[in-house]
């Protein structure tokens, strides 16, 4: 007789997520994770394989939370600058109403993991790569249409705004109030715009 799963994956994945985005790799044990998402440890092998394995498919679920639509956006020809401040704009607004314990599950990952390993940091260049190809891909298309200045190198603002975004993550955790966030974000945008 098959025993049937007792938990829902979906939401176990999601809770850790949540755990991850607090505390990071490092600082979380299986012992923590357990808790969090009410799941034995049977069961967080049985169906996530290992804390690692674990870890990477928290990174993937927590990427596609990242706005992924509005980044997707970016990639239609009618794409515009209001596209690329909204995604700012669901930023700022998401770090403004975040449970104060939760932080940016990247921003904890480059910090502990990155510096000494080469697999992980790979996952994290390639994602932000991601971003920064969508945020160039939207920039030519605004820039076609006149909204930013006609010798915009694309990619180099690409990957500008891809390191304004990630900045405003450690700003917003450190405290920095909604003001100066957006602010910071206005300034970005109106370099793009001459």
């Amino acid at each position: 007789m098959v025993r049937t799963r007792a938990f829902d994956p979906s939401t176990a994945l999601s809770r850790a997520v949540d755990l991850f985005s607090s505390k990071g790799y490092s600082e979380t044990s299986m012992e923590d994770i357990v808790r969090a998402t009410g799941v034995s440890r049977y069961g967080i092998y049985g169906t996530f394989g290992n804390k690692r394995e674990l870890f990477e498919q928290a990174l993937e679920r927590y990427a596609e939370g990242m706005g992924k639509q509005s980044f997707l956006r970016l990639l239609e020809p009618d794409a515009a600058l209001a596209h690329i401040r909204a995604i700012f704009d669901e930023r700022v607004e998401d770090m403004c109403n975040r449970d104060e314990n939760r932080g940016c599950l990247f921003i904890h990952t480059a910090m502990q993991l990155a510096p000494d390993d080469l697999e992980t940091r790979g996952v994290l260049q390639k994602f932000m790569k991601r971003i920064s190809k969508a945020f160039a891909v939207g920039l030519e298309s605004a820039r076609e249409r006149g909204e930013v200045k006609a010798d915009l190198d694309v990619k180099a603002a690409g990957e500008l705004l891809t390191s304004t975004m990630f900045g405003l993550v450690v700003l917003g955790r450190t405290g920095f109030d909604r003001a100066t966030l957006d602010g910071i974000v206005e300034s970005t945008l109106a370099s793009l715009t001459g």
